[in-house]
């Protein structure tokens, strides 16, 4: 006798936070569960850039999207982000952890601001999203936790030390969250994307020849890893896909940034 085949998890209605939302992967994810009928509430620091985003969006999905601006690595703005969307609609069922930014630079040429602002964004940051949102996914007993990694922290390679790093660290601490967490119900996915055309690598001051390779790669479009990101949300309860690792076909690892970066003088 066959099992009953466990239904999907239907996004409409679903309260989701979404951090980085402003730009990349992140806006992206936002629209697509808007589409889906989610209710979404947007953070990041630029409110021009997610007001225009919940302009957009605005008629295309059950409800107009929350519009919270903070920094990630500012507990109270986590903290009235998750607020907020609770007063709003009185739940919270996925956290996306999104926000954070790249850095390459030899260790001995490093800017220890840029150093600093990275770890604050890309691994407190995400701490302090963990720490606020699953609190209260943990309270109802059901959840899911989207965390967004990069191909950057499964190898290194010159150059990227910090941000490597960080990454290897947002890979350890969703690990940990999803044996901390699966008992009681909530999910706990890592997505770790290889090159995507975003903002992400000029913010990151790529040299020309890097943001040329990345060109060649056919590189992958933020609304490609959103509907992946959908696609993981979207199984049944008991299922919890982990981790995905997204690339272009034509990427292999962390090629692109072979003998890119060189020795200041």
């Amino acid at each position: 006798m066959q099992n009953e085949q466990r239904q999907a998890t239907d996004l409409r209605g679903k309260v989701a936070i979404v951090t980085g939302a402003s730009s990349g992967i992140g806006e992206a994810i936002a629209e697509e569960l808007v589409k889906h009928g989610a209710r979404v509430a947007l953070f990041a620091r630029r409110e021009n850039r997610l007001r225009e985003l919940a302009q957009r969006l605005a008629g295309k999905g059950s409800e107009e999207p929350l519009i919270v601006p903070g920094d990630v690595s500012k507990p109270e703005d986590v903290q009235k982000l998750v607020n907020r969307t609770m007063q709003r609609w009185g739940k919270l069922d996925i956290v996306i952890a999104n926000a954070g930014f790249g850095y390459r630079s030899l260790i001995v040429d490093g800017d220890v601001e840029r150093w600093k602002k990275l770890l604050d964004t890309n691994v407190y940051g995400l701490l302090l999203t963990l720490k606020y949102g699953v609190e209260k996914l943990l309270k109802q007993g059901s959840g899911h936790v989207v965390v967004t990694s990069s191909i950057a922290g499964r190898s290194v390679t010159a150059g990227g030390a910090v941000y490597s790093g960080s990454k290897f660290a947002v890979e350890a601490i969703a690990e940990a969250l999803r044996e901390e967490v699966g008992q009681q119900g909530v999910r706990v996915t890592t997505v770790e994307p290889g090159a995507v055309a975003t903002e992400f690598a000029a913010v990151a001051g790529y040299p020309p020849e890097t943001m040329e390779a990345i060109k060649q790669l056919e590189p992958l479009q933020a609304q490609e890893i959103a509907r992946v990101v959908i696609q993981a949300l979207e199984q049944p309860g008991n299922v919890d896909i982990s981790e995905l690792t997204v690339y272009p076909t034509k990427q292999t690892n962390l090629d692109i940034f072979a003998s890119t970066v060189t020795r200041q003088q």
